[in-house]
């Protein structure tokens, strides 16, 4: 049987519109595509090193999870931000994740020990200043805490509102100042201990104390450029 057909994106053809939407994703989080910034498919096709088609099909993606705009004249945009949106994002976020997180099962011996080594990676990557991956390995592992949820839909609609958030997370870096994070090791790290100890209300106090902080950061960020 012949080889799925590969272009220089890296994947077979079916999966490369999934691949540069999270190309584009990485871009918008790192700050690369910056808000309202004009998505022109001929110059990513040629980024990519793909046909427009591919790409048209990702940007209808981006535009389904309301991270990118589409407007049928002018083409495709990468979502503004504003203060207003993002109060009552990350209001929303808190209260599904919340839920979410309490009615999740308690991980065994396995998942706690591969939690463990996600969250040593998650904090390396936080040492060295590698925004971009640990905002990877960050979402992965929040991802499989979520997963422990048999409230399936929630958590769908969580994951669908961490993508909506990606956006502002070029934003975000000061939020990552240490002063701002729980002593004795990341915000991750302090789940992680809270699921080891099966303590749920730690559990919900750590996530809603981080929630807390990157909120207030971003709408005080978000008000000094006027937005």
């Amino acid at each position: 049987m012949a080889s799925p057909a590969v272009d220089s994106v890296g994947g077979p053809r079916e999966n490369i519109p999934s691949e540069i939407v999270e190309k584009i994703r990485e871009m918008i989080t790192k700050g690369a595509l910056a808000p309202g910034v004009h998505l022109r498919q001929a110059e990513l096709a040629e980024q990519f090193g793909v046909s427009r088609v591919p790409v048209r099909e990702a940007l209808k993606l981006l535009a389904a999870e309301s991270l990118v705009m589409h407007d049928q004249n002018r083409g495709f945009f990468v979502a503004s931000v504003s203060s207003d949106e993002a109060r009552q994002l990350y209001h929303i976020r808190r209260l599904v994740e919340g839920e979410v997180l309490s009615t999740i099962e308690w991980p065994d011996k396995a998942a706690l020990a591969a939690f463990e080594k996600a969250v040593d990676e998650i904090e390396r990557l936080q040492a060295t200043g590698q925004r971009a991956e640990w905002a990877i390995h960050h979402r992965r592992f929040r991802q499989a805490v979520f997963d422990l949820s048999k409230e399936k839909f929630l958590v769908s609609e969580a994951l669908r509102l961490w993508s909506l958030a990606d956006r502002y997370r070029s934003l975000l870096a000061a939020t990552q100042h240490p002063s701002t994070r729980p002593k004795g090791g990341s915000t991750d790290r302090h789940l992680l201990e809270a699921l080891r100890r099966r303590d749920r209300e730690k559990l919900l106090d750590v996530f809603n104390t981080d929630r807390g902080i990157i909120a207030e950061n971003l709408l005080n960020i978000l008000r000094s450029r006027g937005l």
